[in-house]
């Protein structure tokens, strides 16, 4: 693999990221990781109830691992790496896995495991990034990639569109490489408008309502099917698509679960004094996330049936010379 810089001043771009997202983070990392949440993959749990919750995020992670032919000597970065377990799954393949993030958190964490986990922000891979990779995974980062304001400007074909020319610069085009991608994808595209409200602008359970208080607590703008592959015209090919929908329903109620489970118990009071600094930095969004997560369950709302307004979709994209 070229040699990238640990700590480049040009690699260090998750200041240039909007603050919301790198505040979400902050947030769950007080609750997830105490309620037996380290790994923030929706997983894949083929429609088995029995499959366990530790067994559904490794099944995801061998299955991104293979379809980018991640083995003994591959060259892999993880785009939004989170806690770094995709990494040290490529890892105990032999492959040299590399991980950047936009939370000082989840590189605490990851370097704490021994793995090889960056402060960086994708937009920040300078030249010395270029050809080192053979194969690439971003696993649930697209969502973060565009913000409302941004698709209210028309800007979110732009903002995909380099994303992808990024990850094929990133590629050695001798190994004729994959991208493996997550994404969370509009059924309908809302009025970008609407998610810049206050959520109190609208009737408590409707799509709008949803929306902007999950813009508010976590940042992001999602595509819709069909728009990644328009952006990725000429660099890449989209060779394969699967609808991971009902995983992450699955996954959100369990990490509902857990999370209820572990305030109602001794953990609980734990978790409230660490989460004091946090929660006096960032009091509004830190509100609003529990309000999002336990009250009006707007995360998990975007999965459950019958019709659930969003698509989890798995995409394999094969490098275009």
């Amino acid at each position: 693999m070229a040699t990238v810089a640990a700590e480049h001043p040009k690699m260090r771009a998750a200041q240039q990221s909007p603050k919301t997202v790198k505040v979400c983070y902050s947030v769950m990392d007080h609750f997830l990781p105490k309620c037996g949440v380290v790994d923030l993959t929706e997983g894949i749990h083929l429609g088995d109830p029995d499959i366990s919750f530790g067994q559904a995020p490794a099944n995801q992670h061998n299955y991104l691992l293979d379809q980018i032919g991640c083995e003994a000597g591959s060259r892999i970065l993880d785009v939004g790496c989170g806690y770094g377990t995709l990494v040290a799954r490529a890892r105990d393949r032999g492959a040299t896995a590399v991980g950047i993030t936009l939370s000082r958190e989840q590189v605490h964490r990851s370097r704490r495991a021994g793995l090889d986990v960056r402060l960086l922000d994708y937009k920040a891979l300078g030249p010395e990034w270029n050809q080192s990779f053979d194969g690439l995974v971003a696993n649930g980062s697209i969502e973060h990639y565009v913000q409302p304001q941004e698709a209210l400007a028309g800007r979110d074909d732009d903002i995909y569109r380099d994303f992808f020319e990024r990850m094929h610069r990133a590629l050695d085009p001798q190994s004729g490489g994959r991208l493996a991608t997550t994404a969370i994808h509009f059924v309908r595209r809302p009025n970008p408008a609407d998610l810049l409200r206050h959520p109190l602008a609208f009737p408590r359970g409707s799509a709008a309502f949803h929306y902007a208080i999950l813009a508010r607590s976590f940042g992001g703008w999602y595509p819709v099917r069909g728009q990644l592959e328009r952006c990725a015209e000429g660099y890449f090919t989209l060779v394969d698509e699967v609808d991971g929908t009902d995983d992450y329903g699955r996954t959100s109620e369990e990490w509902l679960r857990r999370v209820r489970q572990a305030l109602r118990s001794r953990t609980g009071i734990k978790i409230a004094i660490s989460s004091l600094p946090t929660l006096l930095l960032h009091p509004l969004q830190f509100t609003t996330m529990l309000v999002c997560m336990l009250v009006t369950e707007s995360w998990n709302w975007q999965f459950r049936p019958p019709h659930p307004p969003t698509r989890l979709l798995r995409q394999i994209w094969q490098y275009v010379p």
